[in-house]
């Protein structure tokens, strides 16, 4: 069963908007097919191949596509909509069908998933040449969309640059598109991705317990208006020893960093996202007894931003920018340019 998000609602009007009610009840038609045949027939199957994982089904799908309408609209009514009407009907078609392809790559075992897309593709679009404009754009964003590039960086957004993937003849915003995706990927966590029940019951395998721990106790708020995202971390300590409590903290402020990171890193490549200046972070600790919740701490917000406060000359060093770029090296330039 699935249920309509904000944004396909939007979709289907904008495509018949823009393309006329032929044209747009057909695109939306073709999407409609594609997000049947991989919740019927991908989605759920994923955990065949990859049990321990946190949740990759449609479930995860609804929250990708949950967040990225929230990353691209305001709760302000005046100018709620000012944003995603920058895209076109055809960029959103894109980006909605990115949401759904982007991790079933997963069906085909968790390692280089990004690269693994093609297949499915071609199973729920038969392999028609109809839709091979559309094929190239959906596995560029699912292989940008995470791990590493062919020569090995992390930087895969730069893969798209600034060649022209048209639809239909129609120039698409694919990077703009493929950084939103890639962010709302990323804020799409919480306790929906994992079964309080396996985590009671400790069914699930020791080395993934960590990424369903993690899952429990994340809740994640996207606020376009205050231009932030809040992180919130409730932490029952109550079947927690010190040895697994360090463990879950130390894993859950990884996160808060690479989630920060990830912030920064979509907004350089998506001018839409340049409003989100800060993550936002509280922790909640419980311990929950039979018949009450006792708050045992609560740490104040914890805030990463944009802000860079000048030092002046004399507190900045310049080994620090030569310990990021090595051939900045003063003996190896003066080397080079042979001066003695």
């Amino acid at each position: 069963m699935w249920n309509e998000q904000e944004i396909e609602k939007y979709l289907e009007k904008i495509l018949k908007k823009e393309l006329g009610q032929y044209d747009g009840v057909n695109y939306f038609a073709d999407y409609v097919k594609a997000r049947h045949d991989l919740v019927e027939a991908i989605l759920p199957n994923i955990k065949i191949t990859e049990p321990s994982l946190t949740d990759h089904g449609a479930s995860h799908v609804a929250n990708v596509l949950k967040n990225a309408w929230q990353l691209l609209t305001y709760h302000d009514a005046g100018k709620k909509m000012e944003t995603i009407k920058k895209f076109t009907a055809l960029d959103l078609y894109v980006l909605c069908l990115s949401v759904l392809f982007h991790d079933v790559g997963n069906i085909n075992g968790r390692s280089n998933h990004n690269r693994k897309v093609l297949n499915v593709y071609n199973y729920v679009r038969n392999n028609s040449s109809k839709y091979y404009d559309e094929k190239r754009l959906i596995t560029k964003t699912a292989e940008v969309h995470c791990g590493e590039t062919n020569t090995g960086s992390r930087d895969t957004l730069l893969d798209i640059g600034n060649e022209l993937y048209p639809l239909s003849g129609n120039p698409i915003k694919l990077l703009e598109i493929s950084s939103i995706l890639r962010f709302a990927d990323e804020l799409a966590e919480g306790p929906q991705r994992t079964s309080d029940y396996l985590l009671r019951t400790d069914k699930i395998t020791p080395e993934s317990q960590i990424y369903h721990k993690y899952a429990d106790i994340t809740h994640i708020f996207i606020d376009r208006d205050g231009g932030r995202i809040v992180l919130r971390y409730d932490i029952n300590i109550k079947n927690e020893t010190i040895d697994s409590l360090e463990k879950l903290l130390l894993y859950t402020y990884k996160r808060i960093m690479k989630l920060d990171e990830e912030r920064k890193y979509a907004k350089f490549y998506s001018k839409y996202l340049a409003p989100f200046m800060q993550t936002e972070i509280t922790f909640n600790f419980y311990n929950k007894e039979e018949l009450s919740e006792e708050l045992l701490l609560s740490i104040g917000r914890i805030i990463l931003d944009d802000k860079c406060i000048p030092r002046g000359d004399k507190q900045v060093e310049a080994t620090e920018l030569i310990s990021m770029f090595t051939e900045l090296k003063i003996e190896n330039i003066i080397t080079q340019l042979k001066i003695t």
